[in-house]
C-alpha cells in the first residue's frame, strides 16, 4: 500500500501532525488549569462562608440581647406598679441596644405606663399609645399567641416628619405582659439600618457588604437595610443566611468587598493554560520544521539520512521537555490541593483550640457567679440578684455552645471502633440518665425492642442522647413530653431506629436544613440550644455509612430516624452505657 497516497501530500501530513500535537498540549493544559481553577473556587467558597458566618453570628448575638432584654422588661412590667416602673425600665435597658429607638410599656387599655428613649432623641411624652396598622396587628398577635413577635418593616411615627430620603425602615418587638391575667405589652422600636450597621461594626465584621431583606406574606421581597465595610462588592460571589427571632425571619445577603483569594492563586489557572498553549505551539512548530527537513533530505541520500536522525533526536528532546513541563503542572496542581486540605485542617484545629481556651474562663465565671449568689444572697437587692442570674444563665449557655462546638469539630476525627452493640440496653441507659436530670413534670419515654447493631458504642450513645434530648426539650410550654424509641428493618442487613415525639414539629421546608450547623427552625425560637446537636448527629451517622432524616409524626410532632448495620452476632454482656458516660 502506498502510504503517501493514503495520508495525502507532505504539506497535509505536516499540518495534521502539528494540529494533533497542539490539540493534545492545549487539552492537557486546559485540564490542569481547570483543576487549579476548581481549587481556587473552593478556597473562595470557604473564605466567603467564614465571612457569612461572622455576619450571622453578630446578628444572632444582637437579637439574643434583644430577646433577653424584652424578657426582663416583661418581668418588671408584670410585678412593679406604674409609679416605679420608669426607673426600672431605664436600668434594665442599661447599655444601649444597637439600633433601638424607644421602649414603651403599655397597659391593656393602651395607656402608657412608662417610656424610655435609647437613641438620644426627645420625643414628646405620651399617655395613650396610638398604634399604626403594623403595630396594631403586632399587638393583637402578641396578645393572642402569648409570645414575643416582630412587626413588618415600616416607618416609625417619630420619623414621618423627616424628608423621605432620611426615613429609615424600622420594626417593633412586642411582648405581652401577664400576671395571672393579661396586663398589656412591652414595645421596643428598632431602626433596621442602625441595627445592621452597629451590630456588624460592634462585632468587628470587615470585608463585607450586607443587604437585609424581608419577605412579605404575598411573597414579595423588600430591602430594609444595607451596610458595607471596605468599599463596593468585589466580584459576583455572595452568601445568604436567614436570621430569625420573635417568629419573624429576615434574609441577609453577604457580598465580599475584598478579594476572597490571593491574586497569585486567581491567576494560576489562566497562566497555566497560556503556558501549555505556548509550549504546544512551540512543539508543533518544531514538528513542522522537522517534517519539512525530512522531505527535503529525501533527494539527498546520505545527507537525508543524517538529517532525519538529527530531526528525530530533536523531536525526542522536545517531547521529553514537554513531558517534564506537564509533570511540573501536575505537581503544582497536587501541591495546591494539599495546601487547601491543610487550610481545612487548620480551620478545624482553630475551632478546637477556641473551644478549649474558652472552656476554663467560662467555668470560672459560672463558678464565681454561683458563689456570689450563695454567699451574699441576703444582702443583694432584686435587681443585682437578677443581673447575677442573667450572668449565670449566659455562662451556662456559652458553656453549652463551646461544648457543642468542640463535639462538632472533633466528631469527624474520632477513630471509629465498631462492634456488636445492644441498642436496646444502650437506649434504656440514655433514657435513665435523661430522667435523672429532669426538673418538674417527668416526660413519658418508652423504649421498644431494639435489635443489636454494628456501631461504635460511644458514638451511638451520643447520637441517641442528642435525639432523645431534643424530643424531651422541644415541646409546647406546659405540656409533658411523650417520646417513643422503636426500630424496624430498613433494608436487608440494615436497621432503622426511630425517635418519635409529640413536640413542636419541623416545617417541611426546614426538614433538610436543620441538619446544617447553627441552623434552627423558626418554631425553635424561645427554646435553649446552639443549633449544633443535629449537625453532630449527621456526622456520627455519616461515619457509620448510614442515613439520617426527619418525618412528620401523624397526630403532631416529628419522627427522627437513622439507619445502622445490623449485627450478625449478639453483643457481649456488659454494663449499660448511660448518657452521663458520654460527657
Amino acid at each position: 500500500m502506498n502510504i503517501r497516497k493514503v495520508a495525502g501530500s507532505p504539506g497535509r501530513r505536516r499540518v495534521a501532525l502539528a494540529a494533533t500535537v497542539l490539540t493534545l498540549g492545549v487539552g492537557t493544559g486546559a485540564a490542569a488549569a481547570g483543576g487549579l481553577a476548581a481549587t481556587a473556587r473552593d478556597a473562595g467558597t470557604a473564605a466567603l462562608a467564614l465571612r457569612t458566618a461572622s455576619v450571622r453570628g453578630a446578628l444572632d448575638t444582637t437579637f439574643q440581647r434583644y430577646a433577653d432584654t424584652m424578657h426582663d422588661l416583661v418581668a418588671a412590667a408584670a410585678t412593679q406598679p406604674t409609679g416605679s416602673l420608669a426607673p426600672t425600665v431605664a436600668r434594665i435597658a442599661g447599655e444601649r441596644l444597637p439600633g433601638a429607638h424607644q421602649i414603651v410599656v403599655v397597659g391593656a387599655d393602651h395607656g402608657v405606663r412608662a417610656q424610655h428613649t435609647l437613641d438620644g432623641s426627645t420625643p414628646p411624652a405620651r399617655t395613650v399609645l396610638s398604634a399604626e396598622p403594623e403595630l396594631a396587628r403586632g399587638l393583637a398577635v402578641a396578645r393572642d399567641s402569648g409570645r414575643l413577635v416582630a412587626s413588618p418593616a415600616h416607618v416609625l411615627p417619630a420619623d414621618l416628619g423627616l424628608p423621605p430620603a432620611h426615613r429609615q425602615p424600622a420594626f417593633q418587638l412586642i411582648a405581652p405582659v401577664h400576671d395571672r391575667e393579661f396586663r398589656g405589652w412591652v414595645v421596643l422600636a428598632v431602626r433596621a439600618p442602625d441595627l445592621l450597621r452597629e451590630s456588624l461594626r460592634g462585632a468587628g465584621v470587615t470585608g463585607v457588604a450586607t443587604v437585609l431583606t424581608e419577605t412579605s406574606p404575598d411573597g414579595v421581597t423588600h430591602e430594609i437595610a444595607r451596610w458595607a465595610e471596605g468599599g463596593d462588592p468585589a466580584g459576583d460571589a455572595s452568601g445568604t443566611v436567614d436570621v430569625a427571632t420573635a417568629g419573624h425571619t429576615w434574609q441577609v445577603r453577604v457580598h465580599p468587598t475584598t478579594a476572597l483569594i490571593s491574586a497569585a492563586r486567581a491567576a494560576a489557572a489562566p497562566f497555566t493554560l497560556l503556558g501549555a498553549a505556548l509550549i504546544s505551539l512551540l512543539v508543533a512548530v518544531v514538528l513542522l520544521a522537522a517534517d519539512r527537513g525530512r522531505t527535503r533530505a529525501e533527494a539527498r541520500a546520505r545527507q537525508a539520512a543524517a538529517d532525519r536522525r538529527a530531526d528525530r533526536d530533536r523531536h525526542r528532546a522536545e517531547l521529553a521537555r514537554h513531558q517534564a513541563a506537564q509533570q511540573e503542572l501536575r505537581e503544582q496542581a497536587l501541591a495546591a490541593e494539599q495546601q487547601l486540605r491543610a487550610q481545612e485542617e487548620e480551620l478545624a484545629g482553630f475551632a478546637r483550640a477556641a473551644a478549649d481556651h474558652l472552656h476554663a474562663p467560662l467555668h470560672t465565671i459560672a463558678g464565681f457567679t454561683e458563689l456570689l449568689l450563695e454567699d451574699t444572697d441576703a444582702a443583694l437587692d432584686p435587681a443585682t440578684r437578677g443581673f447575677l442570674d442573667r450572668i449565670g444563665r449566659s455562662s451556662d449557655r456559652m458553656l453549652k455552645l463551646v461544648g457543642d462546638l468542640l463535639t462538632y469539630s472533633t466528631t469527624s476525627d474520632t477513630a471509629l471502633k465498631p462492634g456488636p452493640v445492644d441498642a436496646g440496653g444502650l437506649a434504656l441507659g440514655v433514657v435513665a440518665a435523661r430522667l435523672d436530670h429532669v426538673d418538674g413534670e417527668r416526660p413519658s419515654i418508652d423504649v421498644g425492642e431494639l435489635p443489636p447493631v454494628t456501631a461504635d458504642p460511644d458514638l451511638l450513645g451520643e447520637l441517641l442522647s442528642q435525639l432523645v434530648g431534643n424530643a424531651v426539650r422541644f415541646v409546647r410550654h406546659g405540656t409533658a413530653a411523650r417520646v417513643t424509641v422503636t426500630a424496624r428493618e430498613h433494608a436487608p442487613g440494615r436497621v432503622r431506629i426511630e425517635v418519635a415525639d409529640r413536640g413542636i414539629g419541623v416545617p417541611e421546608d426546614h426538614r433538610t436544613r436543620i441538619f446544617a450547623p447553627f441552623h434552627r427552625a423558626p418554631a425553635a425560637e424561645g427554646f435553649p440550644g446552639t443549633g449544633l446537636g443535629l449537625a453532630v448527629c449527621r456526622k456520627i451517622v455519616a461515619l457509620h455509612g448510614g442515613e439520617l432524616g426527619v418525618e412528620p409524626n401523624p397526630g403532631g410532632g416529628s419522627i427522627f430516624w437513622f439507619t445502622m448495620a445490623a449485627s450478625p452476632v449478639a453483643p457481649a454482656p456488659g454494663p449499660e452505657l448511660l448518657a452521663a458516660d458520654l460527657a
